[in-house]
């Protein structure tokens, strides 16, 4: 007869153990997953929120500037640099946005005006020969990539440079479109056109104010360097809008009345300025140092001096159009133009001069840093800052031709 031996209780035991820990496995990992999942879903949710929080200061950015287009504020130029900086920080219930830009090394609340830099299409050589590292060289090879033509000017470049280095490009022979497509050109080097800042995004990140432990080298001074694209652009364009809003008036191109009643200048003045406008020499800064009774034709009128009445009125001749007050010159700067705004191609950007930074102002007076100074003076001596390019006439030591000779390159609004 053959003994039954009871089956070993261990097994069993080893084999529950064994499913208690892949059970708890499959629970931990489970779990894992889910905070992980939850983690990312929580993630995700904050990059949404912020997303839209952004894009809300965006469009209040965007609403601000189109009701100051719609309804500017006439004499207050600023009032609208004002109401961006007040709405450059809100808050929503799921997030919020703080809107700055760094100028010339410095932070500002609002958007970036793309007015308060020099416009490459209107930049001439001796503004640019006041760039730092910006050579003879390197000037002629920039205005090789604009210029229409195929010839090397001085020590330029033109196509056959860029052709015989096999660099797959050549030059545009036409106006640049951003200001990183300056680093095609030859000499301009990109840590000469951006500087520190690398992304071109005018704030100063992480990697852009940490020595040279990532790129590009900095000096980690917190502040901005951002080279020659912190003092050019290629995007701003002028308005076809005056300062009351309507649409400039076409100084050579209008009736007597029209321009009456935009400018408040009596008939005589009117047809004179109408006149004038149609002649192929006309350009708004002459009125700035002729009389408008020279421009007419007066003959022995001298010139003005200024606008503001430093020269002598006496020696006008009666039959000739009254001389224009400061007042109707301020109009006049205000709502007419002679560029043609319905023209193929757009009127390049003026300098804001109640926005541009000191060294954009320094360059564009060619390197006279005193008249600057005297700019910056003059715009913060005023709420509403600068009203218009007539008022430069009471900085005394700024010559007024110098002044007209700008009057096409600066104004006091932006786009």
């Amino acid at each position: 007869m053959r003994r039954a031996y009871p089956k070993p209780k261990g097994t069993a035991t080893i084999v529950v153990l064994w499913c208690v820990a892949i059970a708890a496995v499959i629970v931990a990992a489970t779990q894992l997953v889910t905070w992980r999942t939850a983690v990312l879903g929580r993630s995700s949710l904050a990059r949404i929120q912020a997303r839209w929080a952004a894009r809300a200061g965006i469009e209040q950015m965007i609403s601000t500037l189109a009701y100051y287009s719609e309804f500017p504020v006439e004499g207050d130029p600023m009032a609208l640099i004002r109401e961006l900086e007040q709405d450059c920080v809100g808050e929503l219930s799921t997030g919020s946005w703080d809107i700055r830009h760094v100028s010339e090394g410095e932070e500002y609340q609002g958007p970036l005006d793309e007015h308060s830099r020099l416009n490459l299409e209107n930049i001439n050589p001796l503004q640019y020969a006041e760039f730092e590292n910006m050579g003879p060289d390197t000037i002629d090879a920039i205005n090789d990539w604009v210029d229409e033509d195929k010839e090397v000017q001085g020590i330029g470049a033109e196509a056959s440079f860029y052709e015989g280095r096999d660099m797959g490009y050549v030059p545009r022979n036409a106006p640049f479109k951003s200001v990183a497509e300056v680093e095609l050109v030859a000499g301009a080097f990109a840590e000469y056109v951006r500087g520190e800042d690398w992304n071109l995004n005018n704030r100063l990140d992480p990697n852009e104010n940490d020595g040279n432990d990532s790129m590009p080298p900095d000096n980690a001074d917190g502040r901005l360097d951002a080279g020659w694209s912190a003092l050019i652009t290629a995007r701003s364009r002028s308005s076809a809008r005056g300062a009351s809003g309507f649409p400039r008036i076409l100084l050579g191109d209008t009736t007597p009345e029209e321009l009456i009643e935009a400018t408040e200048v009596d008939q005589e003045q009117a047809e004179a300025l109408i006149e004038w406008g149609q002649t192929d020499e006309a350009r708004l800064g002459t009125l700035l140092v002729v009389d408008l009774a020279e421009l007419a034709g007066g003959g022995s009128t001298p010139s003005r001096g200024s606008a503001t009445g430093r020269s002598s009125r006496g020696s006008r001749e009666a039959s000739g159009p009254q001389s224009l007050s400061k007042e109707q010159l301020t109009k006049i700067f205000e709502e007419t133009t002679l560029d043609d705004f319905e023209g193929p191609d757009p009127i390049p950007g003026k300098i804001n001069l109640n926005t541009a930074g000191p060294e954009v102002l320094r360059i564009l007076f060619a390197g006279d840093s005193t008249n600057a100074e005297a700019v910056m003076a003059l715009r913060q001596s005023r709420a509403e800052g600068i009203r218009s390019i007539v008022d430069l006439l009471e900085i005394r030591r700024i010559a007024p031709e110098d002044i007209a000779g700008l009057a096409d390159f600066m104004g006091v609004e932006s786009n």
